[in-house]
């Protein structure tokens, strides 16, 4: 399990990269990247493993040799609103539900952005 700090780590980077639409080669490598260490990490605990299961589908979305754009928003969408449960879930204490609220909002609004080029 990683620590606290490794976690926040993870969050910030993940915000980053997803409010970067200027570089989208860039993005989408990083973004796989960061994609396969929230799926280790979110496969750790039981509560967490259906958004691994979603973030394993963007994953294979993004990669497809015809990716659907339409898709891949639909499913950053489906992403975002199992994150915004796990805030609900993870209580008022410390810096993990603003994050994780931050990320949901990064998530839909990077999807919003990618949903109008």
């Amino acid at each position: 399990m990683k620590s606290l700090a490794d976690i926040t780590e993870l969050i910030q980077n993940t915000t980053k990269v997803l409010m970067n639409g200027s570089e989208e080669q860039v993005a989408a490598k990083a973004g796989i990247e960061l994609i396969d260490q929230w799926v280790v990490l979110l496969s750790e605990s039981e509560n967490t493993l259906p958004i691994a299961s979603q973030l394993t589908t963007l994953k294979e979305l993004i990669t497809a040799n015809h990716a659907d754009s339409a898709a891949i928003v639909d499913q950053m969408g489906k992403v975002a609103a199992k994150v915004l449960i796990l805030t609900s879930e993870t209580g008022a204490e410390g810096p993990v539900p603003s994050l994780l609220a931050a990320l949901a909002a990064a998530l839909r609004m990077s999807a919003v952005y990618h949903n109008t080029d």
